[in-house]
């Protein structure tokens, strides 16, 4: 099973997944950042939002390469479906 690796992106840093996770294809891989997405909504909901529209989560296959790059605010307004 190919290894996709999740890392969040904002203006305090990078959130790296140094682990990765293990997920049948990159279509499993988008609803995994569908999940993280809507977990960061939850917990973020006091950030101002010009501090959350710069949020970023990116995914990189296991030769590293990005493979998918989606904003919290593309999830918000259901504009990124998994």
């Amino acid at each position: 099973m190919p290894l996709y690796y999740i890392d969040v992106r904002s203006r305090f840093g990078v959130d790296e997944d140094c682990d990765g996770v293990d997920l049948p294809d990159l279509a499993a891989a988008r609803a995994e950042v569908l999940k993280v997405g809507h977990r960061l909504v939850e917990r973020w909901a006091e950030m101002p939002p010009d501090a959350r529209a710069e949020i970023i989560i990116e995914v990189i296959d296991e030769r590293l390469k990005y493979v998918l790059r989606v904003s919290l605010p593309e999830i918000q307004q259901g504009l990124f479906i998994g």
